[in-house]
């Protein structure tokens, strides 16, 4: 067990303080390959969902830093588990979430959990049970490696390659906008990029088409934040006069809460959304802005290929910075 159990679920458990340490923890760690600075620690990767970018830059990141990494894939290595507290199990589940996060907590020194639910009740998978489990009952840090409703360790990363390239995020303007995907997608990239963006004081524009809102709450504090640290976030519902002027944009499509219960009704209304996508001349109305995109993307569908591989895009830079957040994270847990 950890002396302090910290766990990091969301952005919002991050204060300003505390991700601007992490990220000049990050940027320092660049370039340098090797440390034993958790040499003999052990990390315990759950992962209920499948994962490029998260799994091997977390398993890099743990050996760069001296530490075992243990991927442990739910699908064809974890009993079904139940989580609702003192149930009678006579059904399919053979484990409770507790008895698992117990005795994991007595093998490895941290826990990550990647966990997407679309159950059809938004109520429900806001809530996301499963995570906030292991996180109760665990006795090491847990760690969220993408959830319904956030992705902390994909925004520090985000975060990081904006100030490489801005140096001082005060005040620049940040649009994240939605763009098109055939298929209905989980909300915790952007709500998590949301978050850090209003908290570093950016001037944040979010666009996207009506009935594709974010989660209230998450906007409603992010304009708090903004507010706070001397920028903004306003909302538009047309992709132009959301990009205009932008010195980054940020984009990925994200589900309807409006339609979670009946996704086939999503795809037939983003039927006349083709045209938010992000190409030459979207970008064209921008500030010569920076692209940012967290990946995977369809090509040709949420951007073109002249977009993606263009002078200002930056995918594979936040992609190559998801190790470096993920070893400042890691040092900063148990370090």
């Amino acid at each position: 067990m950890t002396p302090t159990k910290r766990d990091i679920l969301s952005a919002a458990d991050l204060g300003r303080g505390e991700l601007e340490n992490l990220l000049e923890l990050a940027q320092r760690t660049k370039g340098k390959r090797q440390s034993q600075v958790l040499a003999g620690r052990t990390l315990g990767l759950l992962f209920f969902d499948r994962s490029l970018r998260t799994r091997v830059s977390f398993e890099v990141a743990a050996t760069q830093l001296g530490a075992h990494c243990l991927n442990i894939f739910a699908d064809r290595e974890i009993y079904d588990l139940e989580q609702v507290e003192r149930a009678v199990m006579d059904g399919h589940a053979e484990e409770h979430v507790k008895d698992a996060a117990r005795t994991l907590s007595r093998y490895v020194d941290l826990l990550g959990v990647r966990k997407l639910s679309r159950t059809g009740s938004w109520e429900e998978d806001r809530a996301e049970q499963l995570l906030r489990s292991y996180a109760k009952y665990a006795d090491v840090p847990v760690v969220n490696l993408e959830s319904t409703m956030e992705h902390p360790c994909q925004a520090i990363a985000d975060v990081m390659t904006m100030q490489e390239h801005l140096t001082s995020l005060k005040g620049r303007r940040f649009t994240l906008a939605w763009s098109m995907n055939p298929e209905p997608k989980n909300m915790g990239p952007c709500h998590s990029v949301l978050q850090l963006a209003a908290r570093l004081g950016m001037e944040v524009t979010l666009a996207h088409p009506l009935g594709f809102e974010l989660d209230k709450d998450i906007v409603e504090q992010a304009s708090r934040d903004a507010a706070d640290s001397g920028g903004q976030v306003r909302v538009v519902n047309e992709l132009e006069a959301g990009v205009q002027d932008a010195e980054v944009v940020y984009t990925r499509s994200w589900g309807s809460t409006r339609y979670w219960s009946d996704p086939e009704r999503e795809i037939m209304v983003k039927r006349s959304l083709q045209s938010w996508i992000f190409d030459e001349a979207t970008m064209a109305r921008t500030a010569n802005a920076l692209f940012m995109h967290p990946l995977p993307v369809r090509r040709g569908v949420g951007a073109t290929d002249a977009v993606l591989d263009g002078p200002r895009s930056v995918i594979y830079d936040q992609a190559e910075n998801r190790v470096y957040a993920q070893k400042a994270l890691l040092t900063h847990l148990l370090g």
